[in-house]
């Protein structure tokens, strides 16, 4: 239960950045997620050597989540609102493996860093080889050579982004990294499950509004399902392990700094600088609070811009407090930094969104109040768990064998879990979400026969 329970805080964590991610969206808007993903397994693992190693998994996380910002994916989902098995079944597939591929490269960065026994230069740069050879090879055969294209018309990113983790996974098995591979497989499978279930989960809001009494964003509900299944599932497997202290290096806290300021301090200016342009938002901002009757929306809209830069300034006060935290090893107090960015990206994103200002709908399920929900739970969930008094798995020893996994199970499990997903999409796909539907094969339905008709 303790295992679940820890699991389901990073969950929260990583669903509530997913959510906002999709405001932002791209390379930058995924970092966010991918740091909270690392922060909270270092928190929730109770283990010194993961608070140690904190703020360099923050980093490495989120430079390797965000980096699968690159890719275009909302056609993919446009198929998977079809009603017909051969398009939404290629939706899902295809949302699967793009989530798999979003998730992999954090997932494993994270176990690679963590190994026992520390890569060298060359093995790193075995590992980026990796990606680059399967990156290219998936692209050339499948785009060059078959000539095939999954969402016209846009571009092939995403093949090349499921090749690179194809071959990561293969590179890891290869050269028996079990921490980066264990890392790899979860990421993949989390984010992949996460990202078909949450497609899934986003078209059941497409159904009569009347059956709940309210409407319900779609996109914000796929975003973050996919961020909380993949936060679990990831957790889940890792852990219960036990992982080694940093190296006694010098360059330890030299990127160690780095990371605490790139996290809680660079991610929310990063967000305001290239997301906030103040022209474009002062009339933006204008225009929608003079609609909500607002008096003098202008001078509002400047007090909005001068909260968002608040709101940048409270990251490096985060970050100044953070790294007094971690370098004077004050260990309970490890839940800092996941609390601390999550709250200063949900006071961005809903000051962003004019959330404070908005009126009343109660036909309306806002989603901005469910951030603030899922903050408070994990709130809680630092105040309430001391008292339980959670223990951390013992340090490894040189002795200690390596620890399996249960990869056949997982992949099986995945496997099914995927048949399901795609079963449902039968049931709950229709009139409603056809509507916003991309197809490229015949419009055939699975109930009407053999295929095609």
């Amino acid at each position: 239960m303790d295992r679940i329970a820890r699991s389901l805080f990073v969950a929260l964590a990583v669903g509530l950045g997913w959510g906002i991610r999709g405001d932002f969206g791209h390379l930058l808007g995924a970092m966010y997620p991918g740091a909270c993903l690392a922060l909270g397994l270092a928190y929730v693992s109770r283990q010194r050597s993961l608070f140690l190693w904190m703020p360099i998994l923050g980093l490495v996380s989120a430079l390797g989540i965000g980096s699968g910002g690159s890719m275009s994916y909302g056609i993919l989902h446009g198929y998977a609102k079809a009603d017909t098995f051969i398009n939404y079944s290629y939706g899902y597939l295809t949302l699967f493996l793009q989530g798999s591929a979003w998730g992999t490269f954090g997932g494993a960065i994270i176990g690679l860093v963590l190994e026992r026994k520390q890569l060298r230069t060359v093995e790193w740069l075995g590992w980026l080889g990796s990606l680059l050879a399967g990156g290219w090879l998936a692209s050339m055969l499948i785009v060059r050579l078959a000539g095939f294209d999954i969402n016209p018309p846009r571009n092939n990113t995403s093949i090349t982004f499921m090749g690179a983790a194809i071959g990561q996974i293969i590179w890891l098995a290869a050269n028996g990294r079990s921490s980066g591979l264990r890392g790899a497989v979860l990421g993949y499978i989390g984010f992949g499950l996460g990202m078909a279930g949450g497609r899934l989960l986003g078209n059941f809001t497409y159904l009569p509004a009347e059956w709940y009494g309210f409407s319900v964003n779609h996109w914000n509900v796929m975003e973050v399902t996919c961020g909380l299944v993949g936060g679990f599932i990831y957790t889940f497997g890792m852990v219960n392990r036990a992982y080694p202290e940093p190296p006694e290096k010098e360059n330890v806290p030299l990127v160690s700094f780095f990371g605490i300021v790139f996290v809680l301090g660079i991610i929310p200016l990063w967000h305001r600088i290239s997301r906030i342009r103040p022209d474009e938002k002062l009339e933006e901002w204008s225009q929608r609070l003079a609609s909500y009757d607002y008096p003098d929306p202008e001078a509002m809209s400047e007090s909005v811009l001068s909260m968002l830069n608040g709101v940048c300034v409270l990251g490096f006060i985060g970050a100044a407090i953070w790294m007094l935290i971690h370098f004077k090893r004050w260990q309970p107090l490890a839940w800092f930094p996941v609390i601390w960015l999550s709250l200063t990206m949900v006071l961005f994103q809903n000051i962003n969104a004019l959330y404070f200002w908005y009126p009343t709908d109660w036909q309306r399920f806002n989603m901005h109040g469910l951030f603030w929900g899922m903050w408070g739970t994990m709130l809680a969930y630092v105040i309430v768990s001391p008292l339980f008094k959670p223990q951390p798995a013992p340090e490894p020893t040189e002795d200690d064998p390596e620890p399996s996994f249960p990869y056949a199970r997982w992949v099986a499990g995945t496997l099914v879990a995927l048949a399901l997903i795609i079963f449902a999409a039968g049931f709950v796909n229709g009139e409603k979400t056809m509507q916003s539907a991309n197809t490229r094969w015949p419009l055939w339905n699975w109930r009407d026969g053999p295929f095609p008709r």
